[in-house]
């Protein structure tokens, strides 16, 4: 036996759901109710009237629940009886959970309206109203509800003042706090307000719940996590805040109740704001992260990180016959680049460029991790590229290691729509994957997407709010890439290369991109397929870590250069060996800060024969050996460069078949490599003097048909001497 001396950082801890758009049952809140307890939720909100329906029992108005004034389309004449409401309530209590009904008012109340004849903030209605509350609160005593939320968001009356002052008035009277949304109408500082938009966030002695940002019908599953887990509990108030309360509005009809949590990650959301109002574990975090992952070796990646496999241990072991729209995401490596113009064709296909040009600019790669790359978040709530722009297009790659050829079932999608609102690009064409131009590839091969049931569905409005009719159209299984099929993506023993090209064709679309393998086993993400050797970095490390010195003379290159003792063979002490066997170019130039550091008098590099063997064209390698002389002449404009030819190679020893048999790429690369002559660039043309008649390496000179001997070395140091004592 232990004792768990343990307490919470906020007193409410809250779950909303609105059943007057979508009717659920007592049997599905108990089973929400049940799930709270176990995370330690203590605040049910029951939002129970909207437009659509009044789900309250009303003896006095029974008109108010009668199926013929509620929307048709939305469980018409379903409502909750007083029975229902303790039964509840009581359920609830037994579980340490408080239930705060709402009854929203004067907005959200077309039923209302229906019903009654009259307008709620009419004197008329304002009378029913009150009726209305005081037989609420004869059948359900203060005990059993000491607050109630009377809404009273997005709307505009002519009498404001009068109406919510009467509301206000007429549940306090009756022993009741009062709960309204905020932004909503201004009522007095004793009334609580339940904040919905960081923008009216002013200072007051009012207490404040947080529920800004946190809806999970707005959130795309994998970046929802993020939200709730990195902002701050009330953050940007500075207003009392007594906890948090996590909203999920379904606003689209319904095909039935476990729609509901089927297309929204309605238990991963339970979870992590159960986390956050429980220990208040994020204090400050930058809005970036919530929807970008923090930069990996961070303190905030190894929090989230550690916290995403709690998540996912809890999904396993208690959800696992329940919809839960999470996996584990920190261990999925990413690059993106961008921005290019929206038609320029799938440019990753065939070897990776190490940089790209695009309007006339050098684009970098940028890292990235996570299950979702958002691009820019519909709410500008950042993302890789927040400023992305509608016409541009940006691509992503990883490459994923099999440990044997498998058929890998993978969720993948590219716009996620909020469930709450049927505005976005629609439903691809067949033969597409993504109604805005994205498409992807495995191992350079356009991957087929699904067979839509409706093609080219598109909604009427391509911004703002769906129109009536298509709010009332439940979601497709096909809209929502976790409640489609996961596709059967193929790959091969060992590295597969995956690109995504990622269009933005709107100024309102939810511009992302999602590929989530649902089985990680046998299976590894990495942006460094060629795998640059445990000795690459060990190498790399323990330069960085050498001293510099004044007028240092640096050889760089692979195993080639490795193998000399250069400094000894001059017998000059500045002279440093800055070979790394098996590297390549982009290995250069992910080691260029620590070559230039001392502002060394002469650089000696060859590389590229490396690239060749690994399928890279010469005109990829002259670029990015182009790229290695174009980045030391801008962090050290003084440095003599001399790129040296590539040397021949021999085929004749039956060893490093992929290297030898690319004597004729090597000569390409070599003619480029002398174009390159400038201003303190010199080209040292080697290959001749180590070439045969048949211009392979000479046989003297190498005992493998690519590496040097002594012998060869020693040719090297007599063809360069005088390039080193200039």
């Amino acid at each position: 036996l232990c004792t768990i001396s343990d307490w919470p950082a906020y007193p409410v801890r809250g779950f909303m759901i609105d059943v007057g758009r979508n009717f659920q049952s007592l049997a599905s809140l108990k089973k929400q109710l049940d799930i709270m307890s176990q995370y330690k939720l203590n605040t049910f909100h029951w939002h129970l009237t909207d437009r659509p329906a009044w789900r309250i029992e009303s003896k006095r108005y029974p008109q108010l629940t009668d199926a013929a004034n509620h929307r048709p389309t939305r469980d018409p004449g379903k409502f909750y009886s007083y029975d229902d409401i303790r039964e509840l309530i009581g359920y609830a209590r037994e579980r340490h959970i408080a239930i705060i009904p709402e009854i929203d008012m004067p907005g959200h109340s077309d039923s209302f309206s229906k019903a009654m004849g009259v307008k709620m903030e009419s004197e008329e209605g304002m009378e029913i109203l009150e009726n209305v509350l005081e037989e609420f609160f004869a059948e359900i005593p203060t005990e059993d509800c000491p607050i109630i939320h009377i809404g009273s968001d997005e709307v505009r009356i002519d009498n404001p003042e009068e109406f919510i002052s009467r509301m206000v008035g007429i549940c306090e009277a009756n022993g009741r706090k009062v709960v309204v949304w905020n932004p909503g109408l201004n009522a007095s500082d004793s009334v609580i307000r339940q904040t919905w938009q960081g923008r009216h966030l002013q200072k007051s002695s009012y207490k404040e719940i947080d529920s800004w940002n946190n809806y999970v019908n707005n959130g795309e599953p994998m970046t929802q996590v993020l939200r709730l887990f990195f902002k701050p509990i009330g953050y940007p108030s500075d207003n009392e805040v007594i906890g948090g309360i996590l909203c999920f509005w379904p606003d689209v009809n319904l095909d039935n109740e476990a729609d509901a949590f089927r297309q929204n990650p309605v238990y991963p959301s339970l979870l992590t704001y159960a986390w956050s109002t429980w220990t208040a574990g994020v204090l400050q975090a930058p809005e970036e992260y919530y929807t970008v992952l923090p930069p990996k070796n961070s303190e905030a990646f190894r929090y989230f990180s550690a916290f995403e496999n709690m998540l996912v241990t809890h999904e396993h072991k208690f959800f696992t016959h329940e919809p839960f729209q999470y996996f584990l995401q920190c261990d999925k490596e990413w690059k993106l680049v961008g921005p290019f113009g929206q038609h320029d064709g799938n440019l990753l296909a065939g070897p990776i460029k190490e940089h790209y040009t695009s309007q006339g600019r050098e684009l970098a790669w940028k890292e990235a991790t996570g299950n979702t790359l958002v691009i820019r978040d519909r709410f500008k709530q950042g993302g890789y590229y927040p400023d992305a722009e509608p016409g541009q297009t940006y691509y992503a790659i990883t490459y994923i290691h099999s440990d044997k050829g498998r058929k890998m079932h993978t969720w993948i999608g590219f716009e996620t729509p909020l469930r709450a609102n049927r505005t976005y690009t629609g439903i691809p064409e067949l033969g597409q994957w993504d109604p805005n131009g994205g498409a992807i590839w495995i191992n350079d091969e356009a991957l087929p997407p699904p067979t839509w049931e409706n093609p080219g569905w598109r909604p009427t409005k391509t911004d703002g709010w769906g129109t009536p009719e298509e709010q009332e159209a439940p979601w497709n299984q096909e809209e929502l890439y976790w409640t489609r099929e996961p596709t059967a993506v193929p790959l091969k023993k060992g590295w597969n290369k995956i690109v995504a090209k990622i269009p933005g064709t709107t100024g309102y679309q939810n511009w992302m991109f999602t590929f989530v393998p649902l089985n990680m086993e046998g299976l590894r993400f990495s942006t460094n397929p060629e795998g640059f050797s445990t000795y690459y970095f060990q190498k790399k490390s323990h330069f960085e870590q050498l001293p510099n010195d004044e007028k240092e003379i640096i050889f760089l290159g692979d195993s080639i250069t490795d193998g000399c003792e250069w400094s000894e063979m001059f017998g000059n002490k500045k002279i440093k060996n800055r070979g790394i066997s098996g590297d390549v170019t982009r290995g250069i130039l992910g080691r260029m800060e620590e070559v230039v550091a001392s502002k060394p008098d002469k650089i000696f590099l060859m590389i590229g024969v490396n690239d060749l063997a690994r399928g890279l064209p010469a005109e990829e390698v002259v670029d990015n050996t182009r790229l290695i002389v174009q980045r030391i002449r801008e962090a050290s404009p003084e440095t003599k460069i001399y790129l040296q030819s590539l040397l021949p190679v021999n085929d004749a020893f039956g060893m490093f078949a992929g290297h030898t048999d690319k004597g004729a790429a090597i000569l390409s690369v070599n003619r480029e490599l002398k174009k390159m002559e400038g201003p303190n660039v010199t080209f040292i043309g080697l290959h001749e003097a180590f070439a045969n008649a048949e211009g392979k390496l000479k046989a003297s000179v190498t005992n493998d048909g690519l590496h040097l001997n002594g012998n060869g070395y020693q040719l090297w140091a007599e063809l360069i001497k005088n390039y080193i004592q200039k």
